[in-house]
């Protein structure tokens, strides 16, 4: 990647980024003299990263396996309790300002759609239940009016599914949890009790599909889509002001 004429005002910024991008500084005196809050700087550090060295540090970990790996059974799950087949959208969209992936969406195609969704498969019950009372964060919020800002789209919802693990993950932690167990055999009662529970935990079948799916609408804000668009210019130079530092720091050889 050739970094060093990168033209920072033509930078795009990802609909996952908006929730720490929109973070307000701690204190009313930098909040009034326009400063951009650590939160939001650190954000923008990170786009720099990608942008200029292509590194993206991704978030890892049995949650975030499962949301990848399941995801066609989430949607599958989330069609049949509606009643419509949503389609999976594959294309990464942008415009002047915004760039993104909405999971999935109803219409004719992903720049006619008429709802996009944002699907979330959760772990385990403990954590897909609690869906039902929370509310939608201002991070989905905004990530879910970057999609309606690309696709057009007036509506849309946060989906928050729980479908089971795919069998070698329950097989994974069955066979770590019997080295933790350390039972003289597998088919010691210990060790039966402790995988029995074990598929208890990730294996959800037992469990009617229209008690799997909580769906969170997220209305379409277009003061809130005027207020992103209207800070891209600001994050754009402090990109370039942060590029300058970070370049004079020494002299270039």
């Amino acid at each position: 990647m050739n970094n060093t004429n990168i033209d920072w005002s033509k930078v795009k910024f990802r609909a996952s980024s908006w929730g720490n991008l929109l973070t307000e500084p701690q204190t009313k005196a930098d909040r009034e003299a326009g400063r951009l809050g650590m939160t939001c700087q650190k954000e923008l550090i990170k786009i720099y990263n990608w942008v200029k060295y292509g590194r993206n540090v991704e978030l890892t970990g049995k949650q975030i396996e499962k949301g990848n790996v399941c995801e066609p059974e989430s949607i599958n799950l989330y069609s049949m309790v509606e009643g419509v087949i949503y389609e999976k959208n594959e294309q990464q969209l942008e415009n002047e300002w915004f760039t993104g992936k909405p999971d999935l969406y109803l219409g004719t195609d992903i720049y006619h759609a008429e709802e996009v969704d944002d699907i979330k498969t959760r772990w385990s019950i403990d954590s897909f239940m609690p869906k039902l009372i929370e509310k939608v964060d201002a991070g989905e919020i905004a990530q879910m009016n970057v999609y309606y800002s690309l696709t057009g789209a007036t509506k849309g919802a946060i989906v928050n599914t729980l479908v089971s693990a795919p069998d070698y993950m329950v097989e994974e932690a069955k066979y770590y949890a019997l080295k933790k167990l350390n039972a003289a055999t597998e088919y010691s009662p210990e060790a039966i009790e402790t995988m029995q529970e074990i598929e208890k935990n990730m294996i959800f079948e037992d469990i009617p599909i229209y008690e799997r799916v909580i769906k969170t609408p997220v209305e379409r804000d277009d003061g809130l889509i005027e207020k992103m668009k209207s800070k891209v210019p600001i994050f754009r130079q402090w990109l370039h002001d942060f590029d300058q530092k970070h370049k004079n720091q020494y002299p270039q050889p």
